[in-house]
């Protein structure tokens, strides 16, 4: 294509080149948020940090990514995508360097949260790259590139963790992790500043963040997982007043955004929520990532704290499902139009399954459980992998393609909070039962186990609202 066909003027080698570099940046968001799962054990014993901090760690760097993906979008439509990826990577190379020679849990805390708000500004102008620079019919390969790199990045990432933990040692291994992203991000840095287009591409012309609308779902979401959060530290029933008061602050949260949507674009388009796939595909990609993506931290938790094997065996040994995610991804995406929403349902089945199948295992030790796990967390990853791409897709089908960027935030921003909720719930449910049953880990992870297969399971009937409402009421295509 010459460059007078492409959107914003790049030439098909330029087009390839920012492609190129917008695959690294996705790889370097993905990999440090995959990678901290075998970390943990190290960074609680070089810091000691209690559980709660170590909690905060994983959680709050979810929290953050989601409350900045939309906010980070108007960003980066308003000021180009040029100046908005210099601002993510300056403050994410900032946070690792200081993640990186953290004195004490506060201080890696406080550097997690502003990793995670710094892959939230990444993110969201990667896709819109591919959106701008791309005809529609030639968009599948650069996403499909993109989605490739995010999951090869956290498939890889808890092995390469646990590979430089064993070469540099439980106390610097895990520093060396986070300080190897100071110098891809500079470098990453410089490539974006000189061949990335410096203007605005997008043709919107309202870029006003809804601040207060990010504040209020922020404080609401923080209200609701801080009780989990701090467990160890606040004692008794009066922390769960907590919950109620979040869920107080969220419903302020849409009252505002149903009145500031006819001033500016708010955060949420409450207005989308008409759209009834829409509507439940937001709402099973909330249970799902609630549910599934504690898997790999608490196998990683139970491997090291409770069976005493090394980080690097903990990521050889979870590396299967992120194996099978891919796979799973790509039937996924291969068979969504054929099959529908029903090929959701099976891969959330074959997730239950396989989940059943971990729980039934969990006594085992050593290298057994390692090996016995192989296939379950296989079988995991490829029901995952059709869950998610398809999801995705039909989720967003419906949507009238005027609202399709606002839809898609709003998407993004829900499944991240679903996993930061998750997170906090899970890793609570499984250290609260080893302090409960004596420091039985075997137990305690079963007990994990069945939380993540109860939260699948409101994902399965979610879809399956969506699979009954379709046959009673066929929908249209979106104008």
């Amino acid at each position: 294509m010459s460059q007078s066909h492409a959107p914003g003027g790049a030439g098909h080698t330029g087009r390839r080149q920012i492609i190129a570099i917008a695959a690294a940046v996705s790889f370097l968001s993905f990999f440090d948020l995959s990678v901290i799962n075998v970390m943990l054990p190290s960074i609680e014993r070089t810091l000691g940090a209690g559980n709660g901090a170590v909690q905060w760690v994983v959680s709050g760097y979810s929290l953050m990514f989601a409350l900045a993906l939309v906010p980070a979008g108007r960003l980066g439509d308003a000021r180009g995508r040029r100046h908005a990826l210099l601002f993510g990577l300056t403050l994410f190379i900032g946070a690792s360097a200081v993640a990186g020679t953290a004195g004490s849990g506060t201080a890696l805390v406080v550097a997690r949260l502003a990793q995670g708000a710094a892959a939230g500004v990444l993110v969201p102008q990667l896709t819109a790259l591919v959106e701008e620079l791309f005809h529609p019919d030639q968009r599948g390969r650069p996403f499909g590139f993109l989605g490739a790199t995010a999951s090869v990045a956290t498939a890889i990432g808890p092995v390469i963790g646990g590979l430089i933990i064993a070469l540099g040692g439980a106390e610097h291994g895990w520093r060396l992790v986070f300080l190897s992203n100071v110098p891809i991000g500079v470098v990453a840095a410089v490539l974006v500043w000189r061949l990335f287009p410096a203007k605005p591409l997008s043709g919107q012309t309202d870029h006003r963040p809804d601040l207060i609308g990010t504040l209020l779902l922020g404080t609401g979401i923080m209200l609701v997982i801080l009780p989990a959060l701090q467990r160890e530290q606040w004692k008794g029933l009066l922390p769960l007043l907590l919950v109620p008061a979040g869920i107080g602050v969220l419903f302020a949260f849409r009252s505002w955004e149903t009145s500031t949507a006819r001033r500016h674009p708010p955060v949420f388009d409450f207005r989308l929520l008409t759209h009834r796939t829409y509507r439940l595909g937001l709402l099973l990609g909330f249970f799902y990532y609630a549910g599934f993506t504690s898997l790999p931290l608490i196998f990683s938790l139970h491997l090291q704290y409770g069976l005493h094997l090394n980080p690097l065996h903990a990521g050889l040994t979870i590396a299967p499902f992120a194996v099978g995610s891919a796979l799973g991804a790509l039937l996924g995406g291969r068979h969504v139009k054929r099959l529908g929403r029903r090929l959701i349902a099976v891969g959330l089945l074959t997730v239950m399954a396989s989940l059943a199948l971990m729980t039934a295992l969990t006594s085992s030790t050593g290298t057994t459980f390692s090996v016995v796990n192989a296939f379950p967390l296989l079988l995991a990853g490829v029901g995952s992998g059709l869950v998610i791409t398809p999801n995705n897709t039909l989720t967003l089908a419906q949507v009238p393609k005027p609202d399709a960027g606002s839809a898609a935030g709003m998407y993004r921003t829900m499944r991240q909070v679903g996993s930061a909720i998750g997170l906090a719930v899970i890793t609570a449910t499984l250290l609260g039962a080893v302090t409960a049953n004596g420091g039985h880990w075997s137990t305690a992870l079963r007990y994990a186990l069945v939380v993540e297969i109860g939260i699948v399971t409101a994902a399965l009937l979610t879809n399956l609202a969506d699979i009954v409402g379709n046959r009673r009421q066929p929908l249209d295509p979106a104008p």
